[in-house]
C-alpha cells in the first residue's frame, strides 16, 4: 500500500546510509527533497498527521519544558506544513519573471513568519534583553522590506495569508463533468490594481511594527503613546481595506486575519499589565476548578506571562 511504501521510504531517507551521505557530500540537500517531495505526493495524509503530531506535542508539554522546546515544536510544525503545502500546491508555476519574483518574496515571508517567535526566544537565551530586542528590530526591518516591495513594485494589499489559494468560482455541468469559469471583473484583470487609498492603508499596516518599535524606544514599554499609535494605524488601516473591490480568498482570509488579530490589543503592554491581567487570571483560576477545563486554563495561566513578554507573539505581523 502507498502507507507501507511512505513509511518503507521515510526510513530509508533517514538512515545510516543517508547521514553519511550527506556528510561526505555523495548526498545532496537537493536529493533529500526530491525524495521527500515523492513520499509526501505518494501519501500526503500521513505527512498531515505529522504536522498534528509536532503541534499537539507543543500544546500538551508540561510546564517543566522550556518555552524554547515548545516553539522549536511549534515552529517545525509551521515550516513542515509550509514544505508539504509548497509540495502539494495545484497553482501552476509562475510564468513571468516579475511573477516569479513576488514568489519568492511571499515564500521569505512566510519563513519568516514561521521562525521568527524562535529566533527571538533563542536571542533571549543567548544574549539576553540587548540582543533579543537587535534580533526583532532586525526581523522587523526585513519583513517590513519585503512588504514595501511586494505593496510598490507588484501592488498587493492584505498580504499575508499564504495557506489559502484564491480558488475560482463557477459551476460543473451536470452532465460532462467540465468546470466552466464564472464571469467576473477578476477573470478580465487578474491582478486587481489597488487605488492610493488602498496603497495607504496597507502601508501603515506595514510600517507599523517599525514604529512601534521606534517609539517603545522612545517612550519605554509603560507609556501609552506606542499602544496607541500602534492601535490607530492598525484600526485605520483595515477599515480603508475593508472598501476593498473584488478581494480574492486569500486577501478575505487575511481581512479576518487582522480583524481578530486586534484581540492581541489586550495582551499587549500596557494595557495588560493595567486591566487585562487583573482581570483574566482570577478568572481562569476560578474556571481551573472545573473538571477537563482546568487541564487548559492551568497551562494558560502558567505560560501567560511567558506569552506576553514575547514580541513576535504579541505584536505578531
Amino acid at each position: 500500500s502507498s502507507g507501507i511504501n511512505a513509511e518503507y521510504g521515510v526510513s530509508g531517507l533517514v538512515n545510516s546510509d543517508t547521514i553519511r551521505g550527506l556528510v561526505s557530500g555523495k548526498v545532496t540537500m537537493s536529493h533529500l527533497l526530491r525524495t521527500y517531495s515523492r513520499l509526501v505526493k505518494t501519501d500526503p495524509h500521513m505527512y498531515r498527521g505529522l504536522e498534528s503530531l509536532l503541534a499537539s506535542l507543543s500544546y500538551i508539554a508540561t510546564n517543566s519544558v522550556p518555552i524554547e522546546i515548545i516553539e522549536l515544536l511549534y515552529m517545525s510544525s509551521n515550516l513542515l506544513r509550509y514544505l508539504n503545502d509548497r509540495i502539494l500546491a495545484t497553482k501552476p508555476p509562475p510564468r513571468e519573471h516579475l511573477e516569479a519574483d513576488r514568489d519568492r518574496l511571499e515564500q521569505m515571508l512566510q519563513v519568516l513568519q514561521c521562525v521568527e517567535v524562535f529566533v527571538e526566544l533563542s536571542a533571549r537565551r543567548l544574549g539576553g534583553s540587548p540582543l533579543k530586542w537587535l534580533v526583532v528590530a532586525v526581523l522587523a526591518a526585513v519583513k517590513v522590506s519585503i512588504r514595501l516591495c511586494l505593496v510598490y513594485q507588484h501592488n498587493r494589499v492584505l498580504v499575508g495569508s499564504f495557506h489559502v489559494e484564491d480558488t475560482p468560482k463557477g459551476w460543473v455541468g451536470p452532465r460532462s463533468g467540465i468546470f466552466f469559469k464564472q464571469s467576473h471583473p477578476n477573470s478580465i484583470i487578474p491582478h486587481h490594481i489597488p487605488n492610493k487609498d488602498m496603497i495607504l492603508a496597507e502601508l501603515c499596516y506595514t510600517l507599523r511594527p517599525i514604529i512601534h518599535l521606534a517609539t517603545l524606544g522612545l517612550f519605554k514599554s509603560k507609556s501609552w503613546i506606542p499602544f496607541t499609535l500602534a492601535l490607530s494605524l492598525d484600526v485605520f488601516s483595515l477599515r480603508s481595506l475593508q472598501r476593498l473591490e473584488h478581494p480574492t480568498d486569500r486577501q478575505e482570509t487575511e481581512l479576518s486575519r487582522r480583524k481578530m488579530a486586534l484581540l492581541l490589543y489586550l495582551l499587549r503592554s500596557p494595557f495588560y499589565n493595567e486591566i487585562t491581567e487583573h482581570r483574566l487570571t482570577p478568572f481562569l483560576n476560578s474556571v481551573s476548578r472545573i473538571p477537563i477545563v482546568g487541564l487548559f486554563t492551568n497551562g494558560l495561566v502558567d505560560y501567560l506571562p511567558d506569552w506576553q513578554k514575547i514580541y513576535s507573539y504579541i505584536w505578531c505581523s
